[in-house]
């Protein structure tokens, strides 16, 4: 997946690395990947415009729910994936505005496969 981050660029982790996907309310932009060794990655997951507000518990919790389903659908397909936290406003399946998306991985992931 590509975490992207204000402070810290993005970066491509692969899923077979990720032991955890968490979100607290102490950093509610972000959703937390811990890869094999505890280092600690931080996704930016924030919606844009003039209701770019932090992230609810429940949106949170769904965001990372919404990531492991989406790494576990990837991998049942052939080839490799890579996925992008896209926008999807009120097409979004759980509300937060946000949604993860499947694209081929030399994509910067603008142009992603239906989410």
């Amino acid at each position: 997946m590509r975490a992207q981050n204000i402070i810290f660029g993005s970066r491509v982790v692969r899923a077979d690395t990720i032991v955890q996907v968490k979100w607290e309310a102490s950093a509610s932009e972000y959703i937390t990947l811990v890869v094999t060794g505890g280092e600690e990655v931080h996704h930016q997951a924030r919606r844009q415009g003039p209701d770019d507000q932090s992230l609810t518990e429940r949106d949170g919790t769904a965001l990372a729910d919404g990531l492991l389903a989406a790494m576990a659908s990837a991998a049942a397909l052939p080839g490799t994936h890579l996925l992008v936290l896209h926008e999807a406003g009120d097409l979004s399946p759980d509300g937060t505005g946000l949604q993860w998306c499947r694209t081929a991985l030399g994509s910067t992931g603008e142009g992603s496969a239906p989410c």
